[in-house]
């Protein structure tokens, strides 16, 4: 059973008890101790014996806690002390906001699966502007029209062809295949980029690579990146390049998350 109650996992004596892990029942009994020191518990209603521990390795909370925080933070604008406080007041989980840093930090690769979609016809290119360590950076975005997610994102230090490159690489591996049309403002870099990434001929890029602005047929992106905008200038710059990519990781991953769902649903 996969257990999604909050107050369950703030278990701590005196307060709230766990759950049993196969039938979600909260009557139990003690029944000797692990190897490591560990408490078993036995089930009074189907026998099942567990240990109250988390489904994470190396973990204090479950997965559903950590998925649960990370997932605020990544998409509302509050901070890790603001956070850690709400943890504590509403579910009471002691957590501090450096813990919770780590959990944002190694959250990409224990909690989530890969992002690869599918039918990918119309990309859309754009960069926008972010600080690491008060030092400007260039946050690349390659966003499909057709399933409405961001396919591939690269953080450089300028705006090269390389970059370019880079990113649209990434965005053909997990789109699988070359797009019809690619969308990009005026500048020179994604031309060579496309050229050496996508590989159309001279004729081909010259009909599928349209150039226009932010206001124009690139709107659709303009709209992702003041959603970037508006989540990070409650802390204006990262600290490191780690913290930006393991950040703009799971920024993205949600973002995804949230506009599959509600293209399913409606």
């Amino acid at each position: 059973m996969i257990q999604t109650d909050l107050y369950s996992f703030s278990y701590k004596k005196g307060s709230v008890v766990p759950f049993c892990k196969r039938c979600g029942s909260e009557k139990y009994h003690r029944d000797g101790k692990a190897e490591n020191g560990n408490q078993i518990r036995e089930c009074d209603c189907c026998g099942f014996r567990f240990v109250w521990c988390s489904d994470l390795p190396h973990r204090r909370y479950f997965s559903n806690v950590i998925s649960f925080a990370v997932d605020l933070y990544t998409t509302l604008g509050v901070s890790l002390r603001t956070l850690a406080r709400k943890l504590l007041g509403f579910f009471n989980i002691k957590i501090s906001h450096e813990g919770i840093r780590q959990w944002v930090l190694a959250g990409r690769q224990e909690l989530f699966v890969d992002d690869s979609v599918d039918n990918c016809q119309t990309w859309h290119v754009d960069e926008t502007y972010i600080k690491i360590k008060g030092e400007g950076h260039w946050l690349w975005i390659v966003y499909c029209s057709e399933t409405r997610q961001v396919l591939a994102w690269h953080i450089s230090k300028g705006r090269f062809f390389t970059d370019a490159k880079c990113v649209l690489q990434k965005a053909r591996q997990i789109a699988g295949g070359k797009p019809q049309k690619i969308i990009t403002d005026g500048l020179y870099q994604y031309d060579a980029g496309i050229k050496k990434s996508i590989r159309w001929n001279w004729r081909v890029q010259k009909k599928c690579h349209i150039k226009d602005s932010g206001i124009g047929k690139n709107a659709v992106l303009e709209r992702v990146n003041r959603e970037v905008k508006r989540r990070i200038k409650w802390f204006s710059t990262f600290q490191c390049l780690e913290g930006a990519q393991a950040f703009f990781a799971l920024f993205f991953h949600y973002f995804n998350k949230r506009t599959a769902l509600a293209r399913n649903t409606g």
